[in-house]
């Protein structure tokens, strides 16, 4: 009996509600939802998604002032005047008598070359890494021979040519103004010239020649003045230095050639430049 009730009522709530839903008309509904706006809600999301780490942190730096960092490749050209100096020493002997080398080699020289890096945004400049290969004019002049435990001393000539080095820099721009800045920084890499060293006395020769190639340094600073948001002008200095190199050098005389020892060669130079750097240089060829 008690289950009889049950599904009477039941078939009775179950009449009403169809009745009721049949009275209902669309107007009663409200307005149809727009199923289009779940698609650009999807687009806002995968854009999101895009700027966002694994952990949802954003992928791209955004400073306290709201500014976001960026990275820009660049291309710089470089010339100036270098003032080279060539420290040489080193010795041997020759039959039983100690000979030495000793003197420097001083001049001014053209230097030019280019750079190819990256400019890191930072909040009050830049930070850029680039390579950089660079060419040196050559440099010649006389150094001096001698016999030690003597006072004789002869002039030898002693010559620097082709010159060049490659180095990979890093500098930290600063700017001062919208325009105007100062950078400082430093690099190191390798660096080299062919060396040659040549005495002629009594019909014999005295000398030798080697091409070096070893490690170079450089340190730096510099202004800087934004021409455009693309052009960067920069006036600096920088003191350059190779490590020294050992080169061997004989005694000849007709057919008979004897070693003799090695003349050491030293090359460092202090440098003032001149350089416009190029942001994005292939922008327009896209």
């Amino acid at each position: 009996m008690q289950i009889s009730r049950f599904i009477i009522v039941a078939m009775l709530s179950i009449t009403c509600t169809r009745a009721v839903a049949g009275d209902l008309v669309a107007g009663d509904l409200g307005e149809p939802i727009d199923l289009s706006s779940f698609s650009a809600m999807e687009s806002v999301i995968e854009e999101s998604q895009q700027t966002l780490g694994a952990d949802g942190t954003p992928i791209v730096q955004v400073y306290d002032d709201g500014r976001a960092s960026w990275i820009r490749p660049y291309v710089t050209g470089i010339a100036g005047a270098s003032f080279g100096t060539l420290n040489t020493g080193g010795g041997g002997g020759f039959g039983g008598t100690p000979l030495g080398f000793a003197g420097s080699v001083n001049e001014a020289m053209f230097t030019g070359g280019g750079a190819i890096g990256v400019a890191f945004d930072q909040p009050s400049g830049l930070l850029r890494m680039e390579v950089e290969g660079r060419a040196r004019g050559p440099m010649q002049g006389k150094t001096q021979f001698f016999v030690v435990e003597e006072t004789n001393v002869l002039p030898i000539d002693t010559v620097a040519s082709g010159g060049w080095s490659a180095m990979t820099n890093f500098w930290r721009d600063w700017f001062l103004s919208d325009r105007f800045g100062v950078y400082g920084g430093g690099g190191f890499g390798v660096g080299g010239y062919q060396y040659s060293t040549s005495l002629t006395e009594g019909g014999q020769t005295l000398g030798g020649s080697s091409t070096v190639n070893t490690f170079a340094w450089q340190v730096g600073t510099g202004f800087t003045y934004q021409l455009s948001d693309r052009v960067t002008f920069d006036t600096g200095y920088r003191f350059f230095a190779m490590s020294p190199a050992s080169n061997p050098v004989s005694l000849n005389s007709g057919s008979f050639s004897q070693s003799i020892g090695s003349s050491t060669s030293a090359f460092s130079a202090s440098e003032l430049l001149l350089s416009i750097r190029i942001y994005e240089p292939f922008r327009n060829w896209r």
